[in-house]
C-alpha cells in the first residue's frame, strides 16, 4: 500500500495541476498511474520513499498486535533495503518485551526487564516460529518465574532505597527525618507480615488478617499510619515486584478508620507563673548544654527539632551574635524550618545570653551544631534529651488541663512543644490588649511561630520582598519577642518574691518549732531532775530507818 502511495505522489508532482480540471485527462491519469505502480520493483527504493516509510514506522506507537507487526515488518524491509546490517527496534514496556526488525522481514522478540528486577534479558523467539501474542505470553511467563521468589524483606528494602533516592534528588519533597520515620513504619509492617513471606503470595485476606492483628497490639492512630504506608508500598511494588497486581486495592479504604476513633489533639497548656518557675529552676541549675537549649527554646518558641539541629552557620557573628537565620529551601538542600521558608530572628538579651553561654561552654567553632552531644561533638543533642531536661526542671503540675484532655502527650509531665503553645497563647492575649484587635494579634502570634499567614492571598509571597530590603517583619518580630521576654522576666520577679516569703514563713515556723521543742525538753529535764531527787531521798530514808515488823 505504501509503495502505491509513493508512486502516486511522484506522478502527481510531475503533472501540472491545471490538467486535473479536465475529466477525460483524469481518467487517462488513473490508467497511467496504475500501469506505473504495476511496473515498480521492490528493489527500486528512493530516498524519498525510505523517508516516508521511516516517518510511518516511527508513527506507530504501542500497544502493538499481530497485524501491526506485519505492517511494521514491511516498512522495516523498505527502510533497511540498502542497510542490511542495521536493525530497527520497538518496545512494549507494559509487556516487558523488545521487538527487533531485520531487512529480510524477520522479527526477533526479546525480554526487556528493568535492572532493578535482577532478571537477565533473553531472546524469546522469531516471527517465523511464533506470533507477537505468543511472545508476550512467554515474556510474562519468564517474568513470573523469576519474580515469584521476592521476599517481603527484599521489597521493603527497595522501597526504602526509593525513599532515600527521592530525598537525595529532591530534598524539598521528602526530608531525611521523614525517610527515617517512614523506614521505621516499613520495618513494623515487615515484622507484621514476616520478612521471609513471598510478596506475590499476599492476598487481600492476608492483609486484612494482619491489620486485625495489628489493631490488637498497637494504638488505632499508629495502625492508621501503618495502613497508609502499606498502601504506598503496594503502589510502588505493583509493577516491579508483583506482576502488575495490587491486592491492596481490594481492601476497603476505611478498613482502619471504621474500626478506630479519630486521634484527639492534645489540649494541654500552661501559664506564665509556671513558665517563670521553670526559668528560675533552669537558672539556678548547673549550666550545661541542655539547660541552654531549653532556655533558647523557651524564648524563641522554636520546635524541638530546630533547636537540636541549630547550626553555627545560622548565627551571624559568633563573637557578638545579633541574628539567627534559618535558611530556606534551595534546589539542592531542604530548608531548616517546617514550611521550608527562611526565618530570621533578631536576638533578644535572653536569647543572646543562652547562645553565648553555650559558645563559652563549648568554644570549638569548627563544629557543625550549636548544641552538641557531650560524647560526640559532631552530632546534635537528641529531642529526647531535651524532653528529659525540661521534665526534670519543670515545676510540679506544669501541664494544666483536665486529665481527659491531656491524652498521651503531656501525661508524663511537661513536654517541649508546651513552650511553643504558651508563646502563641500568651502573646495573642498580650497583643490583643495592646493593639485592640484579636485578628491582628492572631496574625502577629502566628508570625512568631513562623506559621503561614498568607492563606487569603497565596501569591502575595512572591511579590513581597520587604524583609530583604527593609527587614520589616524582622523588626516587628523583635518587638514582639522582646515584649514576650519582658512578660516572663516580670513574672519571674513576682515568683521570686513569693518564694522568698514562703521561705521566710517556713523559717519562722521552723524557728518557733525549735524553740518550743527546746522549752519542752528543758521542762522535761527539770521534772526529770526533781523526780530523780525524790527517788533518791526515798531510798536514803529506807536505808537509814530499819524495817519495823508489826506483831
Amino acid at each position: 500500500m505504501l509503495k502505491k502511495l509513493i508512486s502516486y505522489h511522484c506522478l502527481i508532482r510531475a503533472i501540472p495541476h491545471q490538467l486535473f480540471d479536465d475529466f477525460n485527462f483524469f481518467k487517462v491519469f488513473i490508467l497511467m498511474a496504475t500501469s506505473v505502480l504495476n511496473s515498480v520493483k521492490p528493489c527500486e527504493v528512493t530516498i524519498k520513499s525510505r523517508d516516508l516509510c521511516t516517518a510511518e514506522f516511527n508513527a506507530f506507537k504501542p500497544p502493538y498486535n499481530d497485524e501491526s507487526m506485519e505492517e511494521l515488518a514491511s516498512l522495516a524491509t523498505i527502510i533497511l533495503a540498502q542497510e542490511k546490517g542495521r536493525r530497527l527496534s520497538k518496545y512494549q514496556l507494559k509487556d516487558q518485551i523488545r521487538i527487533v526488525f531485520q531487512h529480510d522481514g524477520i522479527i526477533k522478540f526479546f525480554t526487556h526487564f528493568k535492572k532493578e528486577h535482577g532478571i537477565k534479558n533473553t531472546k524469546i523467539g522469531d516471527s517465523n516460529v511464533m506470533s507477537f501474542s505468543a511472545a508476550k505470553l512467554k515474556a510474562a511467563e519468564i517474568y513470573k518465574k523469576n519474580t515469584s521468589n521476592y521476599t517481603f524483606e527484599f521489597v521493603v528494602s527497595k522501597q526504602v532505597e526509593n525513599l532515600q533516592a527521592i530525598n537525595k534528588h529532591s530534598p524539598s519533597k521528602l526530608a531525611e527525618t521523614t525517610v527515617t520515620t517512614y523506614s521505621s513504619y516499613l520495618n513494623a509492617i515487615q515484622n507484621a507480615f514476616g520478612k521471609d513471606m513471598l510478596f506475590q503470595t499476599i492476598t487481600p485476606e492476608i492483609i486484612e488478617t494482619t491489620l486485625d492483628q495489628l489493631l490488637t497490639e498497637k494504638s488505632g492512630p499508629h495502625v492508621a499510619k501503618l495502613f497508609e504506608q502499606m498502601r504506598k508500598l503496594w503502589v510502588f511494588a505493583k509493577n516491579k515486584y508483583n506482576n502488575g497486581t495490587n491486592p491492596f486495592l481490594e481492601v476497603d479504604k476505611n478498613y482502619i478508620s471504621s474500626r478506630t476513633a479519630k486521634p484527639i489533639p492534645c489540649k494541654a497548656y500552661t501559664d506564665i507563673s509556671l513558665i517563670s518557675q521553670l526559668y528560675i529552676n533552669l537558672k539556678t541549675a548547673k549550666n550545661n548544654t541542655l539547660i541552654n537549649a531549653v532556655l533558647l527554646m523557651m524564648f524563641t518558641g522554636l520546635r524541638p527539632i530546630n533547636i537540636c539541629n541549630l547550626r553555627l552557620s545560622y548565627i551571624d557573628d559568633l563573637n557578638n551574635p545579633k541574628f539567627l537565620t534559618f535558611p530556606e529551601t534551595t534546589h539542592t538542600t531542604r530548608g531548616a524550618m517546617k514550611n521550608q521558608k527562611e526565618f530570621k530572628i533578631q536576638l533578644t538579651p535572653e536569647m543572646k545570653k543562652a547562645i553565648q553561654q553555650e559558645l563559652k561552654l563549648n568554644p570549638d567553632i569548627n563544629r557543625t551544631y550549636l548544641f552538641c552531644k557531650v560524647k560526640d561533638n559532631s552530632k546534635p543533642i537528641s529531642k529526647e534529651s531535651l524532653n528529659r531536661t525540661l521534665k526534670y526542671h519543670a515545676p510540679k503540675d506544669m501541664v494544666a488541663a483536665p486529665r481527659d484532655n491531656i491524652n498521651i502527650k503531656g501525661s508524663a509531665g511537661a513536654f517541649p512543644t508546651l513552650l511553643r503553645s504558651f508563646l502563641k497563647s500568651h502573646m495573642k492575649e498580650v497583643l490583643t490588649k495592646k493593639i485592640g484587635s484579636s485578628t491582628i494579634a492572631e496574625i502577629e502570634s502566628k508570625k512568631m511561630l513562623h506559621h503561614s499567614v498568607s492563606d487569603h492571598d497565596p501569591m502575595s509571597k512572591h511579590y513581597d520582598h520587604s524583609n530583604k530590603i527593609y527587614n520589616t517583619d524582622i523588626k516587628a518580630l523583635y518587638k514582639n519577642f522582646s515584649l514576650f521576654e519582658k512578660e516572663i522576666l516580670k513574672e519571674v520577679k513576682i515568683q521570686a518574691k513569693l518564694k522568698n516569703k514562703t521561705t521566710k514563713k517556713s523559717f519562722l515556723k521552723l524557728d518557733y518549732s525549735n524553740n518550743f521543742i527546746a522549752k519542752v525538753k528543758s521542762t522535761i529535764s527539770a521534772y526529770s531532775t526533781i523526780w530523780g531527787n525524790i527517788v533518791q531521798q526515798t531510798q536514803k530514808l529506807k536505808k537509814s530507818r530499819p524495817l519495823q515488823i508489826l506483831e
